[in-house]
């Protein structure tokens, strides 16, 4: 159904995305054009995070996978990929996903993350387009606007995976929707890869009643993690187990750089109180989400309304959060201003919705000048507007 007046002015809406895309070649030109040896003006290998990846994916495929954990053999891999990167990137994911990426060391470094970055955004852009109303803009227009979005753009940057999470979560959603929880819960636990992102799902699933999807995703991760056994063997688990105090320890020593993770934990040992404080916090904080989801869950079941609270009350039940995981929020953003269009919109309900699109571009920054972590807010934030929509708490405006 189309509204007599739009979301959005109509030709802002499709220029300015436009302009952030242009920027943000520009800028990705512009940063490769003043690499040295595949090095950054900030002192990192292009690629960043990626170089991870490829080299766990190297080891892999000389029959090495254990030596991903090892940080000199997993430096020494990244150094094959980037001959003049001294700083060691660490490996933290399970080995489901090191059994994903084992085939990106087949192609050299620079294809392999182009190709990587490729697959991550054809397929966060097929899916999420889906979420917004015909009404709301044209399909071009709706493709420059998720192309357009920071949490995108940082995760691109970075050679990151959240582009491949928030489509995991848009394909079981649609697919749920069109009646095949199977299929649903069988793209849902390929969340696995990266364990935190799928904490509240069973949550959601038993109190809505959603019991096939449910065990579907309980039965593709356990087929995920059995396939990775039988590939690797149980070592590489017990390897990914004995890493964690690692993890810990330099998350707590902010090696892990404290203004890209808006986190609950972050966001008050930045303040410096103790580490149990922080951690209490921590805690606290998601089962305060999880309480929030289980009602919306409860009382609406699987709309899509409940599904942006899920997607974004998950990004604050884990310490470990970056920004570039920022890119999840896409889904929230689409169903959101689906809804918007639909329902009608407070001008303040809009402008809500631009401060959490634009502002992922500004929390690493802020936080290293400031030392506080407003991205921690805006998820926070986003949780609480998005709540607000399902519960039909909100009072839109006719627009």
């Amino acid at each position: 159904m189309k509204l007599p007046t739009p979301l959005f002015d109509p030709q802002r809406l499709r220029i300015y995305p436009r302009l952030a895309v242009a920027l943000y070649l520009a800028a990705a030109i512009a940063m490769v054009a003043s690499s040295s040896a595949m090095i950054d003006v900030f002192g990192k290998p292009l690629g960043y995070d990626f170089i991870t990846f490829w080299a766990a994916s190297h080891l892999t495929l000389g029959g090495e996978a254990l030596a991903a954990f090892d940080l000199h053999r997993i430096l020494d891999a990244e150094q094959l990929a980037v001959p003049a990167n001294t700083e060691v990137f660490l490996w933290h994911y399970p080995p489901v996903y090191q059994m994903l990426v084992t085939p990106l060391a087949l192609l050299p470094y620079g294809i392999s993350w182009f190709v990587f970055a490729g697959a991550g955004i054809g397929l966060y852009v097929a899916t999420i387009r889906s979420l917004f109303d015909e009404g709301f803009a044209s399909k071009a227009d709706v493709v420059f606007l998720l192309l357009a979005f920071p949490g995108a753009f940082i995760c691109v940057f970075h050679g990151q995976n959240s582009l491949f999470s928030a489509a995991i979560f848009v394909g079981g959603l649609l697919l749920l929707e069109r009646g095949r929880p199977y299929l649903a819960g069988l793209a849902f636990g390929f969340l696995i890869y990266k364990p935190q992102l799928g904490l509240l799902l069973p949550l959601a699933f038993v109190v809505s009643g959603q019991w096939r999807v449910m065990w579907a995703t309980g039965a593709s991760a356990a087929a995920l993690c059995g396939l990775s056994v039988l590939f690797f063997g149980p070592d590489l688990w017990v390897s990914f187990f004995a890493n964690a105090p690692l993890v810990r320890d330099v998350m707590e020593h902010g090696l892990l750089r404290w203004e890209k993770m808006p986190s609950a934990f972050v966001f008050f040992a930045n303040m410096g109180v103790p580490m149990s404080f922080a951690y209490a916090a921590q805690i606290v904080v998601a089962l305060a989400v999880a309480a929030v989801t289980a009602l919306v869950w409860r009382r609406q079941g699987p709309t899509r309304m409940s599904w942006a609270v899920l997607i974004a009350a998950t990004l604050l039940v884990s310490p470990y959060t970056f920004d570039y995981e920022f890119a999840i929020l896409a889904p929230v953003l689409a169903i959101l201003a689906a809804d918007m269009s639909q329902r009608g919109a407070s001008a303040r309900d809009r402008a809500a919705l631009v401060v959490i699109y634009v502002l992922p571009l500004i929390v690493a920054p802020f936080a290293q000048a400031t030392h506080f972590q407003i991205g921690f807010l805006l998820l926070v934030f986003t949780l609480c507007f998005a709540t607000r929509r399902a519960l039909g708490l909100s009072s839109p405006a006719p627009l």
